[in-house]
């Protein structure tokens, strides 16, 4: 662009002054060079915010919610025959792990073992029952290796593993199993490879389910400490390595349903707007169950906004949650620091008066905040406390709705004590294997709970274990294979591992005992019809004293 010659001329004028001005301050190396003076920058204006549109005012009352507004969310479901449920506790199991499931655990290994190159690897649905007995098995039978099941020593061996599948059998379909066909992945979906056994699962649970008007929503961690994107760390958690699941699960722990968490960057439920992924995770995992029945929800403040109360209040649906503080929309009660200082069980009240529910702040450990929708403060209950000041237990008031709460909020946590008493210890390197034993084992608790709404469990009541047991024998008893006849395979164990040198020479009790089966003498190793009662070898009577002589 052009520019005028007085510009030019008052441009070359400035240039020499800045010159001189550099060389003057170049001759006086103690002080600092003064730079030209710049013109002052104009202030920037200030872009007006976006407007928002204007959020609807919540109108808060001093009130409790009125009969009339609890009764919206009464239970008129018809009860639930549990007739049809079998009286035998494997039967029950098979509910969950059918023929369908087993059909899909048996085509996809045999593919994959293809697609691994092994093309004359097969597996009946027998031996898959199989397999998942021995897994049920190191529930409560456990070794420190899984090899040692197969061991001939007395300490560890386990006699109805090694009749019932070889090791090498057992090992080959654990290196095989699969799930889902690796070229037919959801490259969106973290958890793709056991995505059908999820939902196959997620199905039968809700099929199976016993209605009840009071469920709860908590997360469950699957422990694991690879290396996989979906793995959480969550701290202060019994379990803070692992894969976490979101589960809907009545008071007593049995899963209604359950989808896994994959991370900020995986696959997520369907997001609803305003909710946030909290509320979404609630809405995706009532999604199935929602209909003319009128459940009541329970979950913590992690889930809980009021504007999730709203939602399931035009569902129809009754919740009680806590809530952070910094969730309460301007609710007019009494400040923390305030609840703080009064004395314990104190609590402030108040309702939106448009959707119709309540806001309490309790002051119990800590101040609590809890909101429900279909119950309310009253009839006050007590909380059994220890005073510091007292020394002694005394009785402080508690709202009912949050009595509620601790009644109904621990289904999560008794599935997940439930599943940890007796869980499956055989471990592999796939990243998925834990999630698959995970819900192998969380059917085990279903098939128990369901089996105490049946006619049988009055007159046999049995404990989750007995259970477990009974569902391992039945498997290794009908789908076992007879062992095959000839020469057993493998090599007899050395010596010093059959009987230590402490008991062969201590010359105590070794007394020889008639057999009717021919042996091997440990000593000459020819055959023989006596061995030592105490060292369990075989030995000629002449090969005795040499034997336990040092």
């Amino acid at each position: 662009m052009a520019m005028d010659a007085s510009e030019e001329d008052e441009e070359e004028d400035s240039e020499e002054e800045a010159e001189e001005s550099i060389a003057s301050t170049s001759s006086r190396p103690s002080r600092q060079r003064k730079r030209p003076a710049r013109a002052p920058a104009a202030k920037a204006k200030k872009r007006p915010k976006p407007s928002r549109p204007p959020a609807d005012k919540r109108t808060w009352k001093k009130a409790d919610l009125t009969s009339r507004q609890k009764s919206r969310f009464a239970w008129n479901s018809p009860p639930v025959n549990t007739d049809r449920l079998p009286q035998d506790p494997v039967k029950i199991f098979e509910m969950f792990f059918d023929d369908d499931v087993i059909d899909l655990m048996t085509t996809e290994s045999i593919a994959y073992a293809a697609f691994k190159g092994n093309h004359t690897f097969t597996v009946s649905a027998d031996e898959m029952r199989v397999f998942i007995a021995i897994l049920l098995l190191s529930g409560y039978s456990t070794v420190p290796r899984r090899r040692m099941r197969w061991s001939h020593d007395k300490d560890i061996h386990n006699i109805a593993a090694s009749e019932a599948m070889t090791r090498d059998r057992f090992e080959e379909i654990l290196r095989y199993l699969h799930l889902k066909d690796n070229t037919r992945l959801d490259p969106e979906d973290r958890m793709s490879k056991v995505r059908p056994l999820l939902s196959m699962i997620n199905e039968r649970c809700l099929n199976n389910f016993v209605k009840q008007q009071s469920l709860s929503i908590d997360e469950s961690m699957v422990p694991y400490y690879g290396r996989h994107g979906c793995r959480q760390f969550i701290r202060g958690k019994p379990i803070r390595f692992g894969y976490k699941f979101w589960i809907l699960a009545t008071p007593l722990g049995y899963v209604v349903q359950l989808e896994p968490y994959q991370g900020a960057k995986g696959k997520q439920v369907t997001e609803c707007p305003g909710l946030g992924m909290g509320g979404s995770v609630v809405i995706d995992l009532i999604a199935e169950i929602q209909g003319n029945d009128a459940y009541h929800l329970t979950f913590d403040n992690l889930f809980t906004s009021l504007k999730l109360v709203d939602h399931l209040t035009t569902k129809g649906i009754g919740c009680t949650g806590t809530v952070r503080s910094n969730r309460m929309e301007d609710c007019p009660l009494k400040s923390v620091k305030d609840m703080q200082k009064a004395n314990r069980g104190t609590y402030d009240y108040s309702k939106d008066d448009k959707t119709g529910f309540v806001a309490v702040r309790w002051n119990d450990n800590s101040v609590v905040n809890v909101v429900s929708n279909c119950v309310g403060i009253h009839p006050l209950q007590t909380a059994n406390r220890w005073s510091r000041s007292a020394h002694q237990r005394v009785q402080i008031g508690q709202p009912f709705l949050i009595y509620h709460y601790n009644k109904t909020m621990g289904g999560v946590d008794r599935m997940d004590q439930n599943v940890d008493t007796y869980r499956v210890t055989i471990r592999t390197k796939k990243w998925w294997w834990p999630i698959f034993a995970y819900i192998l084992d969380v059917c085990v608790q279903q098939a128990w709970l369901l089996y105490r709404h049946t006619d049988a469990a009055t007159n046999t009541p049995l404990d989750l274990l007995a259970v477990r047991r009974a569902i391992v024998k039945n498997y290794l008893a009908k789908a076992a294979q007879p062992p095959p006849v000839g020469r057993p395979h493998g090599h007899t164990p050395q010596l010093d591992r059959r009987v230590s040198r402490a008991v062969r020479f201590d010359g105590k009790n070794h007394v020889v005992q008639w057999i009717d089966k021919q042996i091997r003498c440990a000593l000459c190793h020819k055959k023989c019809r006596q061995k030592c009662r105490k060292c369990d070898v075989g030995l000629h009577v002449k090969c005795f004293e040499q034997f336990h002589t040092e």
